[in-house]
């Protein structure tokens, strides 16, 4: 598995068409890997199957949003089961993951249709979105709610969001392999290219165990480049408590 599944193969002026949730998880699953542990948790593991399924899902709740390729996906709450699963949904569906920083700042630099945040995040979300030009419908995902109260007007507690993009869970949309899949507040972006420093993310060939990711530690781009590669070589990832 040393080569990225291209749509589109590079040539001339273009940098080809690829989709690395794609090598992520539909070729495992394809490969023979369903059944296999892709997210081992504390509380369970979840096979390439079930990881497929919930990005997918997750996947068709953006576009329900209206999320499309190329658009930011504003993600202030930090690394988790559930957030692992929109940075796969997202990068399916060709928009773009925006990590770090201030909670605030990042929901106002993305300028998101779509952020995911926790619920001690939830007043600056909601104090940051007010500032954002009207007009454009905005949603929040919750994950641990804790004590805050959802507002049905505008946010979609994680599980109902899982279910309702389960009724038209997403397909793969191929992206420009220079595409950003994930941009971070410090100016950082990771692309789906096979080029530079990034080419391990692309070939797989840089990693032969798990990657491992610490729940409630913050999303960075290597975190993610971890993640796409050890899923896609097979290895898969340990969220560590």
């Amino acid at each position: 598995m040393s080569d990225p599944t291209w749509f589109t193969r590079p040539g001339g002026d273009t940098a080809g068409r690829l989709n690395l949730a794609y090598d992520a998880l539909d070729r495992q699953v394809i490969g023979g890997r369903a059944d296999e542990p892709a997210l081992r948790t504390p509380e369970d593991d979840l096979s390439y199957a079930v990881l497929l399924e919930r990005a997918a899902a997750f996947g068709g709740l953006l576009l329900a949003l209206g999320v499309r390729p190329g658009d930011a996906v504003a993600v202030p709450a930090s690394i988790s089961t559930e957030t692992a699963v929109v940075v796969l949904a997202a990068a399916r569906i060709g928009a773009t993951t925006w990590i770090g920083g201030a909670c605030a700042d990042l929901v106002r630099s993305s300028d998101s249709p779509l952020v995911v945040a926790e619920g001690v995040q939830m007043a600056d979300v909601v104090a940051a979105l007010e500032t954002l030009a009207p007009g454009r419908p905005r949603a929040v995902v919750v994950v641990r709610p804790g004590e805050w109260v959802v507002d049905e007007t505008r946010d979609v507690a994680w599980e109902l969001a899982l279910k309702a993009g389960a009724t038209d869970p997403a397909t793969v949309v191929p992206v420009d392999a220079d595409a950003a899949i994930v941009v971070a507040s410090s100016g950082e972006s990771y692309a789906s290219s096979a080029h530079g420093d990034i080419a391990a993310v692309a070939t797989g060939d840089a990693r032969s165990e798990p990657a491992v990711l610490r729940a409630g530690a913050a999303w960075t781009t290597a975190l993610v480049g971890d993640l796409l590669t050890a899923l896609r070589t097979g290895q898969g990832a340990v969220l560590e408590a």
